[in-house]
This record gives C-alpha cells, structure tokens and sequence, in this order.
C-alpha cells in the first residue's frame, strides 16, 4: 500500500538496474556541500540565499578542479637543441679553394 503524504520531499532520479552507460555518465557528478548535509533545510537560508552562495562557492572550485586535470598537458618545442643535434662539423664544399 502506498501512502501519499502531504510532506515535502526532495526528488531524486531513479534508473533502472539495466541502464545502459557511457562515457559521459562515468563522469564525476557536481554535488554541492549542502546537499550532502543530512540536516533539514533552513527557511533563514533559503531567504538569505546562504544555499546559493554555498553553491556557486562549491561550483567553482569543482571547475578549477576540472579544469586543471584536464588541462592538456603540452611541451614546449625546443628547435635549437633540435637543429644542433643535426649540425655537422664537416665542412662539404670548400669555397675558395
């Protein structure tokens, strides 16, 4: 028997045990502080936008994260070294001889 309640309750999503994944599933998820406390929701901080100002704290520091791993990794080309492994000593043509 299901009851229904006339109490407010936060809505979460339901898959099924058979759905299929993919790559961008397997991703870490965004999940601020405040959502992760067990304690009930404060009216005061609803109205002082406390819970917005925890987000957007926990949202950029989530993208800096992201950002520096996934920041492309690059070596600098060093084209002198290069060239001077390839410079040889021997002189081919002799000008002016």
């Amino acid at each position: 028997m299901n009851k229904q309640t006339k109490e407010w309750s936060r809505a979460r999503l339901c898959k099924p045990k058979d759905n299929l994944t993919t790559e961008a599933g397997k991703r870490e998820r965004f999940v601020p502080s405040c959502e992760l406390e067990c304690s009930p929701v404060s009216m005061s901080h609803l109205i002082g936008w406390e819970y917005a100002r925890i987000w957007l704290r926990d949202r950029d520091i989530f993208v800096q994260q992201r950002e520096r791993a996934v920041k492309a990794k690059y070596i600098k080309n060093d084209f002198e070294w290069w060239l001077r492994l390839r410079k040889t000593s021997k002189k081919f043509c002799k000008v002016g001889a």
